[in-house]
């Protein structure tokens, strides 16, 4: 066993220090780290005889301190308070078009795939939530205007969280249709997300306050700063898990509490999630290329399966962003481009393990359209980032920029 364990641990040190070797090149050639995990693991999976299990614990307790991190930093970095002001853009693509995909997704899984009501909600739950980690080349393009970056910035940081208390009812609604009585059900959901807003945002309160008087007396530089912010994510996602609720829900509340209480001093935390955070990510990927990624290759897929993803993907959150974006006077192409610009990753993975923990009954085609939606988008929007950037920035030129929404005031968020 020991010997296992650190063979895993060399082969993924090995698969990060390969990625980040070759950063720039990868970059100069369009090409996403993401991308070339997931490519990574897919070889590890070949070599090895067979796919990882990413449900082994290890695995599963990797992943979700991953997505913690991812949640409670993303959170802490978006300032609220502008995009009241200034982004009317990503609050109605958070207010409007994510409930539209997941009704959309929704709807499509059940018209082709026949599933009851229940399951068909969770699938377009868990095919909502979008990753920035695979649109980085589109919010570091410095061809596009910032709003138009800062738009997509702004929607990958929220929206993860923001699609965790749908989760829960869609899995609430499963049990009710399973038999169990709708009371239990419903305290199914308010447990989840009642206890992890309420734990999230006593336990981010606190741990500003104590991060704040702390840098004010000079007990605590920077590094330590950063130290003490990892620490309060997993340990609010830890607390609220032992008291019943959703640790993750926990998290990006005490993320969001964190950055809005003490922002002049939150650089520490965005440096965590540029280096610290993004070995991580990295990690999760190559997780997800040798485990059910290549149990896709290996395995096959449905027909069934193909359709779902490929319409989610090229159809629903298409659709879903022009609708509620009707009216801000934005360019077809701009649309469009917001539309496409929505990679499904690390979330959408570890929503769907989040589920497996909780319910033994769901349909295994859940899984495979998961995983296959995921691995479809890290190929195709890692791929299509830098030139459908290019292709929208020269679209723009050809306007009177100084009419053009796209040009407008926007504050700039540090991305991820």
């Amino acid at each position: 066993m020991e010997s296992t364990v650190e063979t895993i641990v060399l082969v993924l040190s090995a698969s990060v220090f390969a990625i980040v070797a070759v950063s720039g090149r990868l970059s100069r050639l369009s090409i996403t780290e993401p991308l070339v995990a997931v490519v990574i693991g897919i070889l590890i999976a070949f070599l090895i005889g067979n796919p990882i299990d990413i449900r082994s614990p290890a695995a599963l307790i990797f992943l979700e301190l991953a997505l913690v991190l991812v949640l409670f930093t993303d959170a802490a970095r978006i300032d609220i308070g502008h995009i009241r002001k200034q982004y009317r853009w990503p609050a109605r693509m958070l207010l409007i078009g994510l409930p539209l995909v997941m009704i959309l997704g929704a709807v499509v899984s059940g018209w082709i795939l026949a599933l009851p009501l229940g399951a068909a909600l969770l699938l377009g739950v868990i095919l909502a939530p979008t990753d920035a980690a695979l649109a980085e080349p589109v919010l570091e393009s410095e061809v596009l205007p910032v709003r138009v970056r800062q738009t997509l910035n702004i929607e990958s940081g929220l929206n993860d969280g923001l699609a965790l208390p749908a989760l829960f009812i869609a899995m609430g609604l499963i049990e009710s249709e399973a038999g169990r009585s709708m009371s239990s059900s419903v305290l199914l959901v308010i447990r989840q997300v009642g206890i992890g807003v309420a734990g999230g945002a006593v336990l981010g309160f606190a741990g500003a306050w104590a991060i704040s008087r702390a840098t004010q007396r000079g007990w605590m530089d920077g590094l330590h700063q950063k130290i003490a912010a990892v620490a309060l994510a997993l340990g609010t996602f830890a607390a609220v898990q032992i008291l019943g609720g959703s640790g993750f829900v926990a998290a990006f509340v005490a993320g969001a509490v964190l950055g809005s209480q003490v922002r002049p001093k939150c650089d520490y935390l965005y440096e965590f999630a540029d280096t610290e955070g993004r070995a991580l990510v990295l990690i999760a990927f190559v997780f997800l290329g040798a485990g059910p990624i290549s149990g896709l290759i290996t395995d096959g897929v449905s027909w069934e399966a193909w359709a779902v993803s490929l319409i989610a993907l090229f159809v629903v959150r298409p659709i879903a962003i022009w609708l509620s974006l009707v009216g801000e006077k934005l360019l077809p192409s701009t649309a469009l481009f917001f539309g496409w610009f929505g990679p499904r990753g690390l979330a959408t993975a570890v929503f769907l393990l989040v589920v497996f923990e909780e319910m033994t009954d769901i349909p295994p085609v859940v899984a495979d359209i998961t995983f296959l939606t995921v691995a479809l988008s890290v190929l195709l929007h890692g791929l299509t980032a830098m030139p459908a950037s290019n292709l929208l920035a020269g679209r723009i030129e050809k306007e009177d920029r100084r009419e053009m929404p796209e040009m407008g005031e926007a504050f700039d968020h540090p991305t991820r």
